[in-house]
């Protein structure tokens, strides 16, 4: 029953009225194409989520071998450290030249999207925030769709870290927003793809151009200043602030916006989300880790 594309065409269905009940089925420009119907999505959402438990599991069951590994070290040297994994040197290598490339496919798109994506909200005459939406037309739900398609992309970034082990990068918070946002996009491509989505995509795909950038370098094994980094994580939390605040005025203030208000209150509990995890590891990482190497 839960691989029963019926099944799954009938709850994708419930959670996409839910959100914007007043744009009917038949409406729906983007109902047919790839990847949308709920039954498609329900597949590549589970099966990474599938891949998920199955890399977690493998992770503990990595961590727990290291720990055997060093407990008996330490009886033998009190100075002994915790070994490191012995990788395939070839697979690796081969890893290694697929990275960049793989960064760089992500920079153009994410600077593709970003461009196109301006150009048509400019044809539209819109401005930042609270414009109308119009559900008859196609040009943004193109970008819109893209940059869904772009996020299932993004599944190789956790495929690649677990692929490599490089296990201190496989976060919750990693894979919380990988998860996360291909939902949501799903979503707003299939009832909410015009309008104020338009700053969403642009926004998002160009700090994904920033980043994806210093991956690319970082990649090449080029040293980038850790400052460089630190200013990364910082943009994408004010990203997040930039789509909080017009949801903000919106719920609270009475704003007027024709954007579906459910989608609005979507978004801005995402982004109280992200912003929570983003603080709690700059935190971690630039303040505490700092503190300890100090």
């Amino acid at each position: 029953m839960f691989l029963n594309s019926v099944f799954l065409n009938d709850i994708g269905e419930k959670i996409l009225k839910f959100f914007n009940p007043q744009l009917k089925y038949e409406n729906r420009i983007t109902k047919k194409w790839f990847l949308m119907s709920p039954s498609h999505f329900f597949i590549v959402f589970f099966s990474y989520f599938i891949f998920i438990i199955v890399a977690y599991l493998h992770k503990l069951k990595y961590n727990t071998k290291r720990k055997q590994i060093f407990d008996k070290q330490t009886n033998k040297n009190k100075n002994a450290s915790i070994p490191s994994k012995k990788d395939n040197s070839y697979f690796q290598n081969f890893l290694s030249k697929i990275i960049p490339i793989y960064n760089l496919i992500q920079v153009f798109c994410s600077f593709y999207i970003t461009l196109f994506t301006l150009y048509e909200a400019k044809n539209r005459n819109f401005s930042l925030v609270y414009n109308p939406s119009d559900y008859t037309q196609d040009s943004i739900a193109f970008y819109s769709w893209l940059f869904y398609i772009n996020k299932m992309c993004d599944f190789f970034d956790t495929i690649l870290i677990v692929l490599r082990s490089k296990w201190n990068q496989f976060t919750f918070l990693h894979v919380y927003h990988h998860l996360s946002v291909f939902f949501i996009m799903w979503v707003n491509t299939s009832v909410g793809y015009d309008g104020d989505i338009y700053y969403v995509i642009s926004i998002n795909s160009f700090v994904h151009f920033i980043m994806y950038f210093y991956y690319f370098f970082t990649s090449l094994k080029i040293k980038v200043p850790i400052y460089l980094k630190t200013t990364v994580t910082y943009i994408q939390m004010i990203q997040f602030l930039s789509i909080l605040l017009p949801c903000l005025f919106v719920l609270f203030f009475n704003f007027i916006c024709e954007y579906p208000i459910r989608l609005v209150a979507l978004s801005f509990c995402y982004c109280i989300s992200l912003l929570i995890l983003f603080i709690n590891f700059s935190i971690q990482t630039y303040i505490f880790q700092k503190n300890k190497i100090d």
